[in-house]
């Protein structure tokens, strides 16, 4: 049964459909149908359903307002076809098959027009990233394997270069603060990600996605080279404490990873490699899981040789050291020095080697 619902979101001015102060969205399906159809939003690295609708001779609808327009994803039944669109408030139309889901045509909304045009813009190199990774997925040869994922690093470069030139193009653009929140955070550190969210217009001050980036610039700001490594308590695969402390007088890696994450799994003969040659020379490591199954996390610790310290609140993407350090992808490592400060965050398997060999003489 349809809710009248007021979903308060935060914030924006910039552009959007014809100027009403709700959204109605009117769907008609074709094809299989389901009983109910299910409304959500993406928040807290969760899907969160918001609304459902009774499906009745094919047609269903959501009522509500937005304070902004946001991306939303519409979940048909208990199966996994959903499609995503921005709703803003405007009347906005949906025509579903789900014997065949991409063919689904969203109408009114103009943040989704420019959205999915954005998306048409990047169609070729997306086609390219997924050429490249049926390969790495059919790939059973290590090396070629190693070397079809920097293909596709390479590749999520070329993509986030184009997300950037689009913001910067686009300042007043709900969609730009969406684009970095959503899209590109992950490979931004601080001068950068300050100079895209500076360069914001101030009418998406007070958007959600603006606040979190603000949020995440002030995080990072106290998480700089040189600065100490803030305190924690966590602990390890026997239930014993570990804390911070512990490893002053070393060189300590924290190394957020998890058993699910293939990057992870593929760097780990990397840095248990680089373990050997520096452990007895003032290195350690200090291994900080996202995991959320026990079983899974113990199991890699051993298939993977990590035979340095291991904690987890088996919480996922929860973990408050993860939210302490400002961790929002995984692999991602942070370099202490013997007196607590950072050297480096986002320190990747490769270069560790190099590094410490100019810090340990």
């Amino acid at each position: 049964m349809n809710r009248f619902l007021i979903l308060t979101l935060a914030a924006m001015g910039a552009c959007s459909g014809p100027k009403t102060d709700q959204f109605v969205i009117n769907g008609k399906i074709t094809g299989t149908q389901p009983e109910k159809v299910y409304l959500k939003i993406y928040k807290d690295k969760k899907m969160n359903v918001i609304d459902s609708s009774e499906v009745t001779a094919g047609t269903f609808k959501f009522m509500g307002k937005v304070d902004f327009p946001d991306q939303y994803f519409v979940q048909f039944g208990s199966t996994q076809n959903q499609i995503a669109l921005f709703v803003e408030n405007s009347p906005i139309e949906i025509v579903a098959n789900l014997d065949s889901i991409q063919a689904t045509t969203i109408k009114g909304s103009k943040v989704n027009d420019e959205y999915e045009a954005l998306q048409e813009s990047k169609s070729e190199l997306n086609n390219q990233m997924e050429l490249v990774y049926a390969d790495f997925k059919a790939a059973t040869d290590l090396a070629l394997k190693k070397e079809l994922e920097k293909k596709l690093d390479s590749l999520d470069l070329v993509a986030v270069g184009l997300s950037k030139i689009y913001i910067k193009e686009h300042p007043q653009s709900i969609l730009s603060p969406f684009i970095i929140n959503r899209e590109i955070v992950y490979y931004l550190e601080l001068e950068e990600l300050e100079e895209l969210v500076n360069g914001l217009d101030s009418s998406l001050h007070e958007y959600a996605h603006t606040k979190n980036l603000k949020q995440r610039v002030d995080l990072l700001r106290t998480l700089q080279p040189g600065m100490l490594a803030p305190e924690f308590a966590q602990n390890d695969t026997a239930g014993n404490p570990v804390n911070l402390s512990d490893f002053k007088g070393k060189y300590l890696m924290i190394d957020f990873w998890a058993s699910w994450c293939g990057p992870c799994r593929r760097a780990n003969p990397t840095v248990v490699a680089v373990y050997q040659k520096f452990e007895a020379k003032g290195f350690t490591i200090l291994g900080v899981s996202m995991d959320k199954d026990r079983e899974k996390w113990l199991q890699a610790i051993a298939k993977d040789g990590l035979v340095w310290k291991q904690v987890s609140t088996l919480e996922g993407w929860d973990n408050p050291v993860g939210k302490l350090y400002g961790v929002n992808s995984i692999p991602h490592a942070i370099l202490i020095d013997p007196d607590g400060k950072i050297v480096k965050r986002g320190l990747h398997a490769d270069e560790l080697d190099a590094l410490l060999s100019g810090l340990i003489k």
